[in-house]
């Protein structure tokens, strides 16, 4: 394909090829994303992995794209993979809460009886970069866990 001439060219010639077409790629996906087309959004991000597989921007919204996608599915191994790949987002960019904050909703959607894990991450995410409206229910949800926690303990003493 043309893309793929031009790129064979431009990693050798102008290796600033690569960053246009990442971006182009990031923000294809970005935009199809914000229109609810998940599937195009992960395509343009494995498209811009294959360009730059060290793209971390790539590598993060990809990860956190198809953890959301196991999250809403629900089941158990779906939601132990969703945990597995918010993990993942987590390493790739460890300045955002918004991983943490996905991997103590698919705990409390799994089991909300895994308190400890809940609350560490919530913690986690609270403690990281994290829009301001998640930010308050994420405290709100911690404060939740905390206190079910408490009558969870209370009842086993």
């Amino acid at each position: 394909s043309k893309q793929d001439s031009l790129l064979a060219l431009s990693k050798e010639r102008r290796p600033e090829f690569v960053s246009i077409l990442s971006t182009a790629h990031i923000n294809i996906a970005r935009k199809a994303e914000s229109s609810g087309n998940r599937k195009t959004a992960i395509k343009e991000y494995k498209k811009v992995l294959a360009i730059d597989p060290m793209n971390k921007t790539a590598r993060y919204e990809l990860l956190m794209l198809e953890g959301l996608s196991l999250y809403k599915k629900g089941s158990k191994s779906s939601l132990w993979d969703a945990i597995e790949f918010f993990s993942k987002a987590s390493m790739v960019n460890q300045e955002d809460g918004l991983a943490s904050y996905w991997i103590a909703k698919s705990y409390e959607k799994k089991d909300n009886k895994d308190y400890d894990l809940i609350i560490e991450a919530y913690e986690d995410s609270l403690s990281k970069a994290l829009p301001e409206r998640l930010r308050q229910e994420a405290e709100a949800s911690k404060d939740a866990a905390y206190r079910k926690k408490k009558t969870f303990d209370n009842f086993w003493k």
